[in-house]
């Protein structure tokens, strides 16, 4: 089975700007050079007041840099519901708008901010099923994406609850909504949202239909915001139908035409396609290149991660030794497991793929014979109250270890552990055969599925 490719306060406007992972915005300036004139008009549905008195509605436009507030641009309507403002922010992007009356909050959306755009703004409250509306060319793309995407997570939930689904029911809806959003570009070339809908339309097929992915490639600028997210799956598409040569060909292409700011994660793609290839050695070399080049990005300390995993995590090489206890008291190492297939767990009882897959994770665990394999599962949970509240009535099976350390605990560090859940099999010698992160299950069950298909073989000739 396979891994299905995807979608009042201050909080809620911080979770705003970390969202939108096409923006630049949200990043703090002293200069805000990017200037948006608004007009629009705020009233009242006569069924809830017919004064006609329409003043004192406040509309801003905000950021937050580092945990403040920042107001790009604010107005108070007067008597007839009419503002007017001038909005000036650090970057070309997507900001929370927030409307208020009379100390409460009514409204948070979100504005789109284009230098030189000039937006309508235009609402009755209680706003009714078109919310607010704003007028531009920019903010009815983003509203063609969001509503694209929102129409995608209906249908997806559709077919999930209906019986009987098939992967090629999911199949066709994200196919079919590839092509909504490959189509806004038709109506808004060059705005916000046709940009990120064309890498998302990219980006949503691979896995499903590389030969997509690989026509709709060169067709998207390299200035696309989301132009990393698009080599990522790009290079993988890549991979499956013509192999890791082409895939890198494709890579040095991007490095070469990418925004500056883009290029450290460009090559972190290069290092992976190199470590795919088994080439160990050209991997080492350009996430090393990758640290003393772009030293502040946040890239490099990926970088530094991912070269201690080529240099000590890879398939073939001899696993990290450790000696722990188990949660019910008992000393459990690396030799005395030796003899045994050992998949060795690390996970965070509360993340919501761990859950999500501790059934089967259970069936598959439960499965294995004891004399050739063992199960040891570390939690990265420094509360042992939720650690123990995962065995609440339930038995789970394997070797579960607990610790006060959390993430700082040396079994973890020396794993390398960073993506929850991540799961190694280590073979009786005590040799790593791969490595799993995230929601990977299906992959280790059909490599342990293979081990003892072998094992079976060799014990029936054993026994001729």
């Amino acid at each position: 089975m396979r891994s299905f490719p995807s979608s009042r306060t201050i909080v809620a406007l911080g979770l705003l700007c970390a969202a939108l992972f096409v923006l630049n915005g949200c990043t703090g300036s002293d200069v805000y050079p990017v200037h948006s004139v608004v007009e629009g008009e705020l009233s009242v549905r006569a069924e809830i007041d017919s004064t006609g008195d329409w003043s004192g509605f406040r509309i801003s436009i905000v950021t937050q840099t580092d945990g403040d507030v920042d107001t790009l641009g604010t107005s108070t309507t007067a008597g007839n519901g009419r503002f007017a403002m001038d909005v000036f922010s650090p970057d070309e992007g997507v900001y929370p708008v927030i409307v208020e009356r009379g100390g409460a909050t009514l409204h948070i959306g979100e504005f789109v901010a284009v230098d030189g755009d000039s937006v309508s703004i235009r609402g009755s409250f209680p706003l009714g099923a078109p919310g607010l509306r704003i007028v531009s060319m920019e903010n009815a793309s983003w509203t063609a994406y969001k509503n694209a995407k929102a129409l995608h997570n209906r249908a997806m939930v559709d077919v999930i609850e209906s019986e009987g689904y098939t992967p090629e029911d999911l199949g066709r809806v994200v196919a079919q909504t590839s092509t909504i959003l490959w189509s806004i570009r038709n109506t808004y070339d060059g705005t916000i949202g046709a940009d990120i809908a064309m890498a998302e339309s990219i980006v949503m097929m691979e896995g499903w239909d590389d030969s997509i992915v690989m026509s709709r490639l060169p067709e998207i600028d390299f200035d696309n915001q989301s132009i990393v997210e698009v080599a990522r799956a790009a290079r993988r598409a890549i991979s499956r139908q013509e192999g890791q040569e082409s895939a890198l060909q494709m890579l040095e292409n991007f490095l070469q035409n990418v925004p500056e700011d883009k290029i450290p994660g460009i090559k972190a793609e290069i290092v992976i396609t190199y470590a795919d290839s088994g080439a160990v050695v050209q991997a080492v070399e350009v996430a090393t290149e990758l640290r003393r080049e772009h030293p502040e990005s946040p890239w490099a300390e990926w970088a530094a991660r991912a070269t201690y995993d080529l240099e000590n995590l890879q398939p073939g090489m001899s696993a990290p030794v450790f000696d722990v206890l188990s949660r019910d008291g008992l000393d459990v190492s690396s030799s005395s497991l030796e003899g045994k297939f050992l998949i060795l767990e690390f996970f965070d009882p509360a993340e919501q793929i761990w859950q999500r897959d501790l059934e089967i994770r259970d069936g598959i665990t439960g499965a294995l014979s004891e004399i050739m394999f063992q199960t040891v599962a570390v939690s990265v949970e420094a509360d042992m109250d939720i650690n123990e509240a995962l065995f609440d009535g339930a038995d789970h099976p394997g070797t579960f270890v607990f610790s006060t350390e959390g993430m700082e605990q040396s079994i973890v560090q020396n794993y390398n552990v960073h993506v929850l859940p991540t799961r190694f099999l280590i073979d009786p010698e005590g040799v790593i055969v791969a490595k799993y992160t995230g929601p990977a299950l299906m992959e280790l069950e059909r490599d342990l599925a293979s081990i003892v298909e072998s094992l079976n073989r060799i014990a029936e000739r054993l026994n001729e």
